[in-house]
C-alpha cells in the first residue's frame, strides 16, 4: 500500500468505516466435464480497521484518521480488476475489505461467480455512465443496458446481512411474462388478419400479422431468426398484450421489440458482449432507437444507483456539529461515489499505458479527450516503449 500522502487533506462529503479481510479459496470438482465450483471463505480482521472518504474531483479514497490520503481512487482500482479473475478480486478485498459486513470469528462462504457478478454490475453501471457522456458510444450503451436489464437478480446471504442486486421491473417480466392476449373475437383480426399495437417508438399503432403472432406464441418457425427463444417470446407477449401505465417500462419494451425485430434478436447477453442468432443489421439502428436507448440507459443507471444507496441516510455529528451521511459498507460507498459523479462532466478513463501500475482507471473531465494517461510517468513510459518498438522495426 502506498505511503501516506500527508500533504493532501480532503473536504470529505462522506466517510465509511471498514476492515481488511482474510480470504481462502476452496475449489470443488463437481463432476467430470463440469467446471469446478470456486467458493471463497472470508472473515474480517478487526485489528486492521480502514477508513474511506469521498471528496469532489478526488473520488473515494482510503484515508487516515486525521484526514490525510493513504491511497487514492478506490473505485478506479475496482474497475482495474481483470474481468473474471477471482485471484485479483481476492487481492482487492484483502486490501480494502469486503463489500458488505462479514464475521470476524468464523468464515463466510461466498460463491465466486456470484461475487464476480456483483462486481460486474458495479462496473457496468459506471461504464454505462461513461458511454452516455460526451460522444455517445451506442454499442456500449446497448451492451451495458441490456446486461443490467436482462441478467437475473442475484442474492448474497451473509451472517449479518442479505444483499440482492437491483431487480428492474423489466427483468421480472422478461424472465416470466408469458400471457398472450386473446384475439379470438378481435374484429380487426377478422377483417384484415392483423391487429394494432399502440407503439411509443412510432407514435402510432403498429400492425402485427396474426400469423406471426400465433407462430411466436406456439413456438413455431418464422422468418425472423431467433423468434423461438424464450426471451423474445416473453418480450413479444409484453409488447402485444401487457397493459402498462408505466411510461418508462413501455419505452423499454417497445425499444427492445423494435431493436430485435429490425436489427437482430439477442441469443446471449454477457458482461461486455451480446451475441445474436444471426449477424445484426446495424444499419437499421435508427436515430429514434438511439434516442429511446439513451432514455432507457438513464433509467437503468438511476434505478441501479438508487437501489444500492437506499440504506444511506443523513446524520448530524455531535463532535463536529456538521452534517454528514451514514454509509454502512464499502458497497454503498462505491455506489455513492458513482452517485456523486457529474454525468457528462466526469468519466473514468483507462490508462493507455499497457503496463500501468498506478491508476489503471482514473477520473477525468469528460471534455479532456486528449487525456490518455493517468500520470506523466505513464505517458513517458508509453512514449519510450513506442520509441523502442520503432527501433526494433527498422
Amino acid at each position: 500500500m502506498a505511503g501516506k500522502i500527508s500533504e493532501i487533506f480532503l473536504n470529505n462529503m462522506f466517510e465509511c468505516d471498514g476492515y481488511t479481510c482474510h480470504c481462502e479459496k476452496d475449489i470443488e470438482n463437481m463432476a467430470p466435464g463440469i467446471p469446478p465450483k470456486t467458493t471463497l471463505k472470508l472473515y474480517c480482521e478487526l485489528d486492521k480497521p480502514l477508513l474511506f472518504s469521498y471528496a469532489p474531483r478526488a473520488g473515494l479514497n482510503l484515508t487516515g484518521v486525521a484526514g490525510g490520503v493513504i491511497e487514492k481512487n478506490i473505485l478506479g482500482k475496482l474497475l482495474a480488476i481483470p474481468d473474471g479473475d477471482i485471484d485479483k478480486h481476492i487481492e482487492f478485498f484483502e486490501t480494502y475489505g469486503f463489500l458488505l459486513p462479514i464475521q470476524s470469528n468464523e468464515y463466510e462462504s461466498i460463491d465466486a461467480d456470484v461475487l464476480i457478478e456483483i462486481v460486474n454490475r458495479i462496473k457496468a453501471t459506471l461504464y454505462l455512465m461513461n458511454a452516455i457522456a460526451g460522444q455517445k458510444d451506442y454499442k456500449r450503451i446497448l451492451i451495458y443496458t441490456a446486461y443490467l436489464l436482462y441478467k437475473p437478480q442475484i442474492t448474497l446471504n451473509l451472517s449479518e446481512v442479505e444483499y440482492s442486486t437491483c431487480r428492474h421491473r423489466f427483468t421480472e417480466l422478461i424472465e416470466n411474462y408469458n400471457l398472450f392476449v386473446d384475439l379470438n373475437r378481435n374484429q380487426e383480426v377478422f377483417n384484415s388478419g392483423k391487429f394494432s399495437v399502440p407503439d411509443t417508438m412510432t407514435g402510432c399503432n403498429n400492425p402485427i400479422e396474426i400469423e406471426f403472432f400465433n407462430a411466436v406464441r406456439s413456438g413455431a418457425d418464422t422468418d425472423l431468426v431467433g423468434s423461438k427463444s424464450v426471451w423474445f417470446k416473453h418480450l413479444f407477449a409484453m409488447y402485444t398484450g401487457l397493459s402498462c401505465e408505466d411510461e418508462n417500462l413501455r419505452t423499454i419494451i417497445d425499444f427492445f421489440y423494435h431493436y430485435q425485430v429490425e436489427v437482430g434478436i439477442f441469443k446471449e447477453i454477457h458482461f461486455k458482449k451480446i451475441t445474436y442468432f444471426v449477424a445484426p443489421t446495424r444499419d437499421n439502428f435508427t436515430d429514434e432507437m438511439k434516442t429511446a436507448l439513451l432514455k432507457i440507459a438513464r433509467i437503468v443507471i438511476s434505478e441501479e444507483i438508487n437501489h444500492n444507496i437506499a440504506g444511506i441516510h443523513p446524520k448530524y455529528e455531535a463532535d463536529k456539529l456538521a452534517p454528514t451521511w451514514q454509509v454502512s459498507n464499502l458497497l454503498q460507498a462505491l455506489y455513492f461515489s458513482i452517485f456523486y459523479m457529474k454525468p457528462g462532466v466526469e468519466i473514468y478513463k483507462e490508462c493507455k499505458n499497457p503496463n500501468c501500475k498506478r491508476d489503471k482507471f482514473f477520473l477525468v473531465e469528460a471534455t479532456r479527450t486528449n487525456k490518455e494517461y493517468c500520470c506523466v510517468q505513464c505517458s513517458r513510459a508509453a512514449a519510450a516503449q513506442r520509441f523502442r518498438n520503432r527501433k526494433l522495426d527498422k
